[in-house]
């Protein structure tokens, strides 16, 4: 039966001269992948581009409950963009944030007030000036969301922030997977803040990508099948590029 659904695009993979198989974080199911046939003519090629990272739309889904591969029909853009396709810093950002969550939801039933959030924080990310801070900041609530993010509460000045065992501690860890009392104030500076609250964060380009590092080693650790994420060395080039 077809029923409207609503869903951000993750990431999608070419099937064939057709069609895509496109992973969607979607409100009432999670991540489902789908196949997208792709249109062939040139009045439709705006279709096409929904497949973009973190475009939000809405179609008609099937969801057969004993099928890897589901099917769509009708999907439309929900939430155009104004600046996040012709902003380089923010397409490099939400190319990024679609690999990430690709892989930090992978395994996500459904989630309403994950989905929620992330929808409203990409269209904060849409309408926002500054936005440098802005994944990382996303990176640790959507931790939170999933019940993986560090407590706050346990961080004194001059503590480590332990990865393997998830907590922040006066003494520096007996194994690699540990951020150092200086990277670890930040991150702790970055999660007492808001979006834009994050923005006045003062961060270095190496303390950024310190944090990104870390993040990225967090939900490696302590999330399964979490991998080095490939776009990662595409958006530390895209602020190198941009910052002075």
């Amino acid at each position: 039966m077809w029923q409207k659904e609503s869903g951000i695009i993750l990431s999608s993979v070419r099937h064939n001269d057709k069609s895509c198989v496109v992973r969607i974080f979607t409100e009432g199911h999670g991540c489902v992948s789908y196949i997208f046939f792709l249109s062939q003519s040139g009045k439709g090629t705006a279709r096409n581009t929904l497949l973009q990272p973190l475009t939000q739309i809405e179609f008609q889904g099937q969801n057969v409950p004993t099928a890897n591969l589901q099917h769509m029909r009708e999907a439309k853009n929900a939430y155009p963009y104004a600046d996040i396709p012709f902003n380089p810093v923010k397409s490099t950002i939400a190319l990024f944030l679609g690999e990430f969550l690709s892989y930090a939801l992978a395994g996500e039933s459904e989630n309403r007030l994950l989905y929620r959030f992330v929808s409203a924080s990409l269209e904060w990310l849409d309408s926002a000036g500054s936005v440098s801070n802005f994944h990382i900041s996303f990176m640790l609530q959507v931790a939170s969301y999933l019940g993986i993010c560090p407590n706050a509460d346990e961080y004194l000045p001059g503590y480590w922030l332990d990865l393997t065992g998830g907590s922040f501690t006066a003494a520096m860890p007996n194994h690699s997977n540990a951020v150092s009392p200086e990277v670890a104030y930040k991150l702790y500076l970055v999660m007492q803040q808001d979006y834009q609250g994050a923005e006045t964060v003062p961060l270095t380009r190496t303390e950024r990508s310190s944090l990104l590092a870390a993040l990225s080693d967090w939900y490696r650790l302590h999330v399964p099948g979490f991998p080095t994420l490939k776009s990662l060395d595409v958006l530390q080039a895209i602020f190198d590029w941009t910052e002075p």
